[in-house]
């Protein structure tokens, strides 16, 4: 009977120790997982192409669809013996450079836009509008000396954190965008201006309101972005949907001219917009795919580009130095 008892405690004791093991277990706190860092408002890299080294400033450094991308570049030249006046870096002055967007496999389209020299030595800028979440290439192409040039880098849009980003701050191993459409990575033919150097134009903070003026041009502008998206990236312009966003792109124009501006120019400039908006929606709802194309660029070539020089950047000082004023 001794035995029998010893034989039984042993076998309960394993499992009143199990028992009370998992009780501990249970009253463990359970490690949080790592919250997803912000994202960062500005992303700074390298990229090389023979003896050039261009220093790369994306702003914001992770954009999400349908946001403005400032991409400010400095260009220079690595000489094999330093410059007594410039160092280990020669500003590389007057360069023409063509900056190629396409998707991220490349397989899609791709559109070009003229970079502009800004007003430091070895600066230069434009910008673009993604219209949907991928990881895009963007190569600049230029000659230099007669040697041509190719560097590329990544932009992701809407991927955010990065699943391998190296030392340089270059990209890699970021899926595309589930989206199987050839949507071009912005409207096809409209050429974004130059961005001028220096921090850019105001962001609004984490939890800080987005003042009124920022705001409507904001809703302007996404506006925009479906008006081109309608016009230049199917088989034929969609006037149907181009007439909803110059609809909607008057109704913020007309929201803008009640907002106050220190510049003294902006509600004469956002009148001639108004103006230019109607022949816009007219020629859409007319039918006109040519005309309603040609209205769309207009706007953008004259009067979206003059305000952004005027009033964002302040590169001009009159609306009527445009473009001649420009560096």
């Amino acid at each position: 009977m001794r035995v029998l008892t010893v034989a039984v405690a042993l076998l309960v004791l394993p499992a009143f120790l199990a028992s009370g093991a998992d009780k501990v277990k249970t009253g463990a706190k359970v490690p949080e997982k790592p919250s997803t860092p912000p994202k960062p408002e500005i992303r700074n890299l390298q990229v090389k192409s023979g003896t050039l080294l261009f220093g790369i400033r994306l702003e914001p450094g992770v954009p999400d669809p349908e946001e403005v991308v400032e991409v400010s570049i400095e260009m220079a030249e690595v000489p094999p013996i330093p410059d007594p006046i410039y160092g280990e870096r020669i500003p590389v002055k007057g360069s023409e450079i063509v900056a190629e967007v396409a998707d991220a496999d490349g397989a899609g389209y791709t559109v070009k836009y003229r970079v502009h020299p800004l007003q430091d030595a070895g600066s230069y800028g434009f910008h673009f509008t993604p219209l949907r979440k991928d990881n895009y290439q963007v190569t600049l192409k230029g000659i230099y000396k007669t040697k041509k040039f190719d560097p590329n880098f990544r932009v992701p849009v809407g991927i955010w954190p990065f699943t391998k980003v190296d030392d340089k701050g270059s990209v890699s191993q970021v899926p595309a965008g589930p989206s199987t459409s050839r949507m071009p990575a912005v409207p096809s033919g409209v050429k974004g201006p130059a961005v001028p150097g220096g921090p850019g134009p105001e962001r609004s903070a984490p939890g800080r309101r987005m003042s009124p003026l920022r705001s409507v041009m904001n809703e302007l502008g996404e506006w925009w972005a479906k008006a081109g998206e309608a016009l230049l990236t199917g088989r034929r312009p969609d006037l149907k949907q181009a007439r909803v966003a110059s609809a909607q792109m008057k109704a913020a124009a007309k929201e803008a001219l009640e907002v106050q501006s220190s510049d003294s120019e902006f509600k004469s400039l956002i009148s001639e917009m108004n103006q230019e908006l109607d022949r816009f929606e007219k020629a859409a709802g007319s039918g006109k795919a040519p005309a309603t194309v040609k209205a769309f660029k207009h706007i953008g070539s004259h009067h979206c580009n003059r305000c952004h020089f005027k009033m964002r950047w302040k590169m001009i000082d009159d609306l009527n130095a445009f473009p001649a004023a420009l560096p």
